[in-house]
């Protein structure tokens, strides 16, 4: 256990940029493609009996349906982490300073295993599910480390250890 009044040493990581946006994971929406592929092979059918109405109103479905695939299998900007605070989507800029009770809860809920992301800011509980990230609670919680080091005490280059040091001689 350590000393409360010992002076913490931070130690930046390098290799953390100045800015990280955090993306949620592309979507599983499977349905919405075996749906499009469904539709394409009703259009071929109707098209083949010449029935072009509904062969077209098919391939307007196969195309929707391929459209909204496309469009939510995309992974979106979740959280925005920088050295200066945590930005959520569609929420104004917090400061670090602003940030109470950070940190990551694990529950266990009908056997099943899920990690949270909860913080204070202005009074409201923000809980984001780690599961939603496309990051491991690990990186995203050396992350959050980093920023809040580079907040309180300032960028820190830390040089390698294998570095050479001047060398005092009596020559």
């Amino acid at each position: 256990m350590t000393d409360p009044n010992e002076l913490s040493v931070f130690e930046d990581d390098p290799d953390i940029p100045e800015l990280t946006t955090i993306f949620t994971k592309a979507q599983d929406r499977y349905m919405l493609l075996v749906g499009a592929l469904g539709a394409l092979l009703y259009m071929v059918y109707f098209l083949n009996q010449a029935e072009l109405w509904s062969g077209l109103c098919m391939l307007i479905l196969s195309s929707y349906l391929g459209w909204i695939y496309v469009k939510h299998n995309k992974p979106q900007p979740k959280i925005i982490l920088s050295q200066e605070g945590i930005q959520l989507l569609g929420q104004p800029f917090v400061s670090w300073a602003l940030v109470h009770g950070l940190h990551i809860k694990p529950e266990v809920k009908k056997n099943v295993y899920t990690e949270n992301l909860i913080f204070v800011n202005n009074g409201r509980i923000q809980e984001i599910p780690i599961s939603q990230l496309d990051i491991t609670s690990w990186r995203l919680e050396h992350l959050l480390e980093i920023y809040q080091g580079r907040f309180r005490y300032g960028s820190v280059t830390i040089l390698p250890d294998d570095e050479e040091k001047p060398q005092l001689s009596l020559e």
